[in-house]
């Protein structure tokens, strides 16, 4: 098969991925019911055609994707695959402790006769009453394992003996059992009957324990003892299996539930592809820069205070305006470690940590001390004014203009990096910076450019944020966001066209770990296990890639080495 034709092979398979996750997303979102259903919702829900028109971009964001990426698109399929069937095994380790919702509860114990009572002081209960108490507590230094309560009874007296739970949040289960004066055991149970839950109010469920209609053999003092039943390993591993499918079903398919569930979804995607291009655009010139932080803080505050401070000019003027001023700080704020790493040599992950320290502190300092409203309660500013913010295009949620930005970042970023002298010119630099400066490149300049232009895309990241999510500037506005951007940006192989489906994809990972917090009780930190084993797996090829390149070194003669390395480096810039 020539390539022409294995290139039109794989665009129509990009097209009908794209085209499948576009309905299936449009179907979800909308209620995922029949299609009569399906149309009702779709015309009641407000902006309806604007989620539409979001989930069209999001299937041609898979499309490229493919298209770009061909079989490496499978590669990562395949890591995020992985990534995913390790914090299912992690989540179910998790979730062993759940079964223990049936050794552990406030239960009660009734003992239920027609006989008379007996009188006695030294017993803790008679015929009609009830006694309770919480079976292993936690957090108790010594928890009730086991619940004794005695009764004094009459030779021929007919009990009944109810072991329950107490209310509906415990689902203890239970097993009772009868001693006689002597201690012998005279009945036991471990369950109830589905026509005794009719006839006895106080039982719950069949994990309740009955002793029915049982008649004393003598007169004297009885014991009652209660505790939980012991856990099989099949409860134990049961019970994970099935909290720990819960957990993934609100973690996988959450973030489609609601339209406002698709839009946390949508609105984090946004920011996450505006940094995953400007983490793409330093590591297409191998300078491992880590300032996109910094800069995103520096548009944010430049952005948010242009919005305080015109309250008074249209909004057709002030937003452009802000949205400009966010990226020249971006610029600028990229361009101070990019002298210092061209010019002085300095290290510019260094560089760029540092300088992240200082952009968070100095925002911090503005916003308590210049922005900050005297009466507020809370560090943050005034919220903008309605018309200073990034107008929303799905009306009651955070899915704004933005959206379109995106796509101009994106095409943008991709012109520049395959389509114009600069962008030639970084990736000579990323694959050979001494090659480049023998060929009469620039290299410093082409450094400083990378850095100037990737903090424009981060600060324009920072003025979603203040103009687009939170509608005011707030402490910690990014909460190490930028950071993430290089996960995106690794698995797209810092590749712009690639970028958008990474970063939804991602933002999925991280909105499908907020409703699974929320709706099935497992920690958020679950996800960032998967997230950590999504870096490994990306590490680990990079360094079987490294070891093919030392092997074709080792074999290579003097003559032959700089073919070789010249294709190891183009295959970290696919």
């Amino acid at each position: 098969m020539n390539g022409k034709a294995s290139r039109n092979i794989s665009y129509v398979i990009a097209i009908i991925v794209g085209l499948i996750i576009f309905l299936a997303t449009s179907y979800r979102v909308f209620g995922a019911g029949t299609l009569d259903e399906w149309v009702e919702k779709f015309n009641t829900t407000a902006g309806a055609g604007g989620i539409l028109f979001v989930n069209a971009l999001v299937g041609v964001s898979v499309a490229l994707f493919v298209a770009q990426l061909k079989w490496n698109a499978l590669r990562v399929t395949i890591t995020v695959i992985a990534a995913l069937i390790f914090g299912y095994v992690v989540t179910s380790l998790f979730n062993l402790d759940t079964a223990n919702k049936y050794t552990q509860g406030e239960f009660i114990v009734a003992l239920v006769s027609d006989a008379a009572p007996v009188e006695q002081d030294d017993v803790d209960l008679q015929y009609g009453r009830q006694r309770g108490g919480e079976l292993n507590k936690p957090g108790v230094r010594d928890p009730l394992t086991e619940a004794s309560f005695t009764f004094a009874g009459n030779e021929g007296d007919v009990i009944t003996i109810l072991a329950a739970a107490a209310n509906r949040r415990s689902e203890v289960d239970l097993q009772v059992a009868l001693l006689g004066p002597d201690g012998q055991t005279l009945a036991s149970s471990t369950s109830a009957a589905a026509e005794q839950l009719e006839q006895f109010e106080d039982l719950r469920s069949e994990k309740d324990a009955v002793i029915a209609d049982f008649t004393l053999p003598a007169s004297g003092v009885y014991t009652i003892t209660t505790q939980p039943e012991p856990l099989s390993t099949g409860t134990i591993l049961s019970e994970a299996i099935s909290a720990t499918n819960t957990a993934y079903e609100a973690f996988l398919l959450g973030p489609l539930g609601r339209p406002n569930r698709w839009a946390v979804w949508i609105q984090d995607a946004l920011t996450l592809i505006l940094i995953g291009l400007a983490i793409a655009v330093v590591f297409r010139a191998r300078q491992f820069s880590l300032g996109a932080e910094g800069q995103l803080y520096f548009g944010a505050l430049v952005s948010g205070a242009i919005c305080l401070a015109w309250t008074n000019l249209p909004p057709l003027i002030v937003v452009p305006v802000a949205i400009l001023a966010s990226m020249t700080a971006g610029f600028l704020w990229g361009l101070l470690p990019g002298v210092l790493k061209a010019y002085l040599g300095a290290n510019e992950l260094v560089a760029t940590l540092m300088l992240n320290a200082v952009a968070t502190r100095f925002y911090e300092l503005v916003l308590t001390f210049q922005i900050k409203p005297p009466t507020a309660g809370y560090t943050a500013s005034a919220p903008f004014p309605e018309g200073n913010v990034l107008a929303p295009i799905i009306p009651d949620t955070q899915v704004t203009i933005a959206v379109f930005i995106v796509i101009i970042a994106v095409i943008a970023t991709w012109l520049l990096i395959s389509r114009t002298p600069l962008g030639y010119e970084i990736r000579m630099v990323g694959s050979n910076r001494k090659f480049a400066d023998y060929g009469g490149i620039n290299s410093k300049r082409v450094i400083m450019l990378s850095m100037a232009v990737s903090g424009v895309l981060a600060g324009l990241a920072g003025a979603h944020l203040a103009m687009g999510i939170h509608r005011m500037l707030i402490l910690n506005i990014s909460l190490g966001l930028a950071f993430e951007g290089v996960v995106v940006s690794l698995l797209a192989r810092n590749n712009p066209l690639v970028i958008p489906f990474t970063g939804l994809l991602y933002a999925y990972l991280r909105a499908g770990a907020q409703f699974m917090e929320r709706d099935a009780n497992v920690s958020f930190e679950v996800v960032r296990i998967i997230q950590a084993v999504i870096i490994l797996l990306i590490t680990a090829e990079a360094l079987i890639t490294l070891y093919r390149y030392r092997r074709t070194d080792r074999a290579s003669t003097p003559d032959q080495k700089p073919e070789a390395t010249a294709a190891i480096e183009g295959t970290a810039h696919v």
